[in-house]
């Protein structure tokens, strides 16, 4: 069961103290590491830890190494927990004696290594905090059916252990958890299960996408440096430190301090890289150097607020993160809010996030509302401020979440005006989540074990396809399914894809989508907004003539008056045309995708290929239905490029308007018969005045004929 965070202010540093958590893979530690264990002593002092959740330590003399050298030197400031007693690859923890006791351990067997569990209570807390449990948690390596099942297993084991614990268990589970994404059953297990009910602060990763990069813990390198550490760069996330609940929720005493997760030394900047590669903005150059040395992975650090014993100031509590429908009534309550040393003389309830709602009795303990409609995953965000009888304040957020996983298209999760940062590329406001989306399916890999497939809303001309990631063993649907499916929506080196799908429900068969008419040049290039807008829909190009033939990739070029495009063949049923230079189409049909940093047009079979012709001389192809304009965006002035079939009934006559984004006629370009198939526009309306930017829409009318083309002016 997913829960959301609370966001946790405090009014005064005499009534919430902190711990830091760190958590961090050693990397085969011995008692002969002196070396390495100098580095960890340098990364121990910048991060100033007070509790160190270890893996693979391979003995007790390198746990005595790492307490004597990397901890304490010449102090007594640190003292360690008992190792498991029969396995290598040790779990083990280090903390700081002023702040920590430990009560009790446990070691969980499960086929691989012990699961130690350390039972903690805070020394300068207030008797409202109760002790905590750690785990460290130290899971099968390697990629592959076989390993992540064994995860599972040894996942499974802290699962029945906690299960039997009451309401009240506060635990947290750290450690080296080897899985490769969300969908392993290990972290599926451990986040989404009732019983063990853990948090990951980090929300949604997927592995090896440049989009998710500082979320990536291992490895710390692409070079070998002798001490058996992985040298693949940073694209992985293994290393985790999960909360129950009641660090998230439940406890105003005792909390994960929303915002303090990090992964320290990953300043998002080294996707593939080695830490030292180049320069580092999130650490000085000798902590990345001593990261770099000390270990294939990064550390990983989180933060606990707890109240102090000196505490006077108020405990603000918003109560625990809800989850809600359209138009339920949400009630709030801050019963558990307190004054260590008197009594609180005021509440008030404030909304900071989410669509505006009537809140009532804002004023007292127990606000309500009535959820209000909305169309897509929502989240409302309420702050409470309480007063103590002294005129202290503190403060407190809680979240109410009204999930919306159906009703969707393409289009929905497409549409976007966030360009995006690094490989991101005008990136989904719906990536991390489980979503419902229905289209109409437009092609399909003819890949017997991978048929990957776009499928498209047929009533939108823009931003109206997706590209669907299938895993092995999946039947695909055909072409012209209306299909509803269920799974996660991803961005994938700045490709949006739905994956993971869980379900699939063929609701229609047998619906033609049309192609959109577009250029060359609004389907080609880089991450731009006019081609993005294309991404996944199924588009044909007119008038083309090939002007680069195969390469060793098999992909070609051809081009219009407006530019050139790629022609690739990942989506192609049959022998793949190759066609000479200088060969001429009518027309070429194909899905618009986008990988490796470049737009391409897949077309899907021989029929997507429409009646191609060598060139003579200066013979043109037979003329389609076409409207464009070039430049787009554009500024000052756009040429706006018609290309009618005659009809008969109109002998000849055309208009061709401009309108605002509104359906207002702006300006009248043509109303009669045309003496030339282009007209330029220069942004102003029919009084000659200039127009202010926005998007503008031309429409040509002949006849029967109605064709519309969206254009960008830009100021």
């Amino acid at each position: 069961m997913k829960r959301f965070f609370l966001i946790v202010l405090f009014s005064s540093v005499t009534a919430q103290d902190t711990l830091k958590v760190m958590n961090y893979n050693a990397l085969r530690f011995t008692g002969n590491t002196m070396t390495r264990a100098k580095y960890i002593k340098k990364i121990v002092d910048y991060i100033q830890p007070d509790l160190v959740i270890l893996e693979e330590i391979e003995h007790q003399d390198g746990l005595d190494l790492l307490l004597n050298t990397a901890f304490n030197g010449d102090s007594t400031v640190f003292a360690a927990g008992n190792l498991p007693s029969s396995q290598w690859m040790k779990n083990g923890i280090i903390y700081r004696k002023s702040k920590l006791d430990i009560s009790s351990d446990v070691f969980i067997s499960t086929v691989l290594r012990d699961i130690p569990g350390y039972t903690l209570s805070i020394k300068n807390a207030h008797s409202n905090v109760g002790p905590f449990t750690v785990f460290g948690t130290h899971l099968k390596a390697s990629d592959g059916t076989s390993e992540a099942n064994q995860r599972w297993e040894e996942a499974k084991e802290l699962y029945k252990y906690v299960a039997q614990k009451d309401n009240n268990y506060h635990y947290i589970t750290a450690g080296d958890f080897n899985v490769y994404g969300t969908d392993e059953p290990a972290y599926k297990l451990l986040t989404d299960s009732m019983t063990v009910d853990l948090e990951d602060p980090v929300g949604s990763w997927v592995r090896n996408e440049g989009s998710h990069v500082e979320k990536y813990t291992q490895s710390t390198r692409t070079e070998n440096l002798g001490d058996g550490g992985s040298t693949g760069g940073l694209d992985d996330r293994f290393d985790f430190i999960l909360f129950s609940d009641h660090f998230t929720a439940k406890d105003p005493d005792l909390k994960f301090l929303e915002g303090s997760y990090k992964v320290i030394g990953n300043d998002g900047n080294h996707f593939n890289k080695s830490i030292v590669d180049g320069s580092n903005s999130a650490v000085p150059d000798s902590i990345a150097e001593a990261i770099y040395r000390a270990s294939d992975h990064y550390p990983v650090v989180a933060k606990i607020v707890y109240t102090s014993k000196s505490a006077t100031s108020p405990v603000a509590h918003a109560g625990g993160d809800v989850l809600a429908k359209i138009n339920d009534k949400v009630y709030l309550d801050a019963s558990q809010s307190y004054d260590p040393n008197g009594s609180i003389v005021s509440y008030a309830w404030l909304q900071t996030s989410g669509p505006a709602t009537a809140l009532n009795n804002s004023g007292t303990a127990n606000a309500d509302f009535v959820v209000p409609e909305v169309n897509r995953t929502t989240v409302f965000t309420f702050k409470l401020t309480v007063t103590d009888n002294d005129g202290e304040w503190a403060d407190d957020f809680v979240n109410i979440t009204v999930p919306v996983v159906g009703g969707y298209t393409p289009y929905d999760i497409q549409l976007t005006a966030n360009k995006g940062t690094g490989e991101d590329c005008f990136p989904s406001e719906f990536e991390g989540q489980n979503l419902e989306v229905t289209g109409v399916v437009t092609a399909v890999r003819p890949d017997a074990e991978y048929p990957n497939f776009f499928f498209q809303d047929p009533f939108q001309e823009e931003w109206a396809g997706m590209f669907v990631y299938i895993h092995e063993g999946y039947k695909a649907p055909s072409v012209g399914d209306q299909v509803m499916l269920k799974g996660d929506i991803s961005e994938y080196y700045g490709m949006t894809e739905m994956k993971n799908i869980t379900s699939t429900e063929v609701l229609s068969s047998g619906i033609k989508v049309e192609p959109v008419i577009v250029t060359a040049s609004s389907v080609s290039g880089e991450c731009r907004v006019w081609v993005e807008k294309y991404e996944g829909m199924l588009v044909r190009l007119v008038n083309v003539e090939v002007t680069q033939s195969a390469n060793q990739d098999d992909q070609w070029i051809v081009s219009d008056w407006s530019g050139s495009a790629t022609l690739d063949n990942y989506m192609f049923d049959g022998d793949w045309p190759r066609p000479d230079y200088g060969t001429h189409f009518i027309s070429i049909t194909g899905v618009l995708h986008y990988s490796y940093g470049e737009y391409k047009l897949m077309p899907r079979n021989s029929k997507d290929f429409n009646d191609p012709v060598t060139a003579t001389g200066d013979e043109l192809p037979e003329r389609f239905e076409l409207l464009t304009n070039y430049p787009n965006p554009f500024n000052p002035t756009t040429t706006i490029e018609f290309d009618v079939v005659n009809n008969e009934k109109t002998h000849g006559h055309m208009s061709l308007q401009i309108l605002d984004i509104n359906g207002r006629v702006v300006a009248n370009l043509i109303n009669g018969i045309p003496s030339s198939n282009k007209v330029v526009w220069h942004g102003e309306n029919g009084f000659g005045r200039d127009m202010p930017a926005g998007v503008y829409f031309a429409r040509l009318e002949s006849g029967t004929t109605v064709l519309t083309q969206k254009m960008i002016l830009l100021k």
